[in-house]
């Protein structure tokens, strides 16, 4: 009885945890399903391209030379038959190779792990998506940030680490355990939230480091105007 209540009250935490998500991820969400929108609008533009492009040769071809009714009877049905068939091949854009860890930008890759994360948010336990959902928060506001470290700097280094392969890492090994080893209150679930506390704060901290001269820049116009223009100062030369 006791062992049924206490699983009760995870799943109904576990529930509240995933319903109740934070602003940063319903923007990622949001951000994630316009990508896909316009993927999908990239297909069909392409899919009616490639459909007109097939038709004109068609007609091109009739008039240079005889083509008989059979011939459209089969041509036309396959030019829509391509057409079709190219919606589920992927853009240009969509289908650019990932790019080896050592050369990727790091801003890129900080977004492709926010997403990954996102993706797996459902597998993991509840008392993690605070963190998953902090360091998703974190990844894009890391992202215009890190797109502007000089790639020899200590910091881009550390961010590359944890962004390609702390985060995935811990995620992957506890994702690849039996599920009895991943239940609610079992002691790997209770490292696993643990761990990733401990990474959302590092990320915390990354934040921090990448925007120490923007927030210099800041503290020294903050003084300055409060030098200038308090004590009566303002409208003096």
């Amino acid at each position: 009885m006791g062992f049924e209540l206490e699983r009760i009250l995870y799943d109904t935490e576990d529930f509240l945890l995933r319903t109740m998500r934070s602003g940063p991820v319903r923007q990622a969400q949001k951000r994630r399903a316009q990508r896909k929108w316009q993927e999908a609008i990239r297909r069909i533009r392409r899919a009616a391209w490639l459909l007109a492009g097939l038709l004109i040769a068609l007609v091109a071809a009739s008039i240079v030379t005889d083509i008989g009714f059979f011939t459209w009877l089969v041509a036309l049905p396959t030019a829509f038959f391509i057409a079709f068939l190219s919606l589920f091949w992927p853009t240009r854009e969509a289908a650019e190779p990932v790019k080896a860890v050592e050369t990727a930008p790091l801003g890129e890759m900080a977004i492709r792990a926010a997403d990954g994360l996102l993706d797996r948010c459902d597998e993991l336990p509840g008392r993690a998506i605070g963190s998953a959902d902090s360091i998703i928060g974190r990844l894009h506001e890391l992202a215009p940030h890190l797109g502007g470290l000089d790639p020899n700097d200590p910091t881009a280094g550390d961010a590359r680490r944890l962004i390609c392969q702390h985060l995935p890492k811990l995620v992957d090994t506890y994702l690849d355990l039996p599920l009895s080893l991943r239940s609610p209150g079992s002691e790997s679930t209770r490292r696993f939230t643990e761990s990733l506390a401990i990474v959302a704060e590092e990320f915390d901290s990354l934040l921090e480091r990448c925007c120490r001269d923007r927030q210099l820049g800041f503290e020294t116009q903050h003084r300055f105007i409060e030098t200038r223009y308090s004590d009566g100062d303002l409208g003096r030369g």
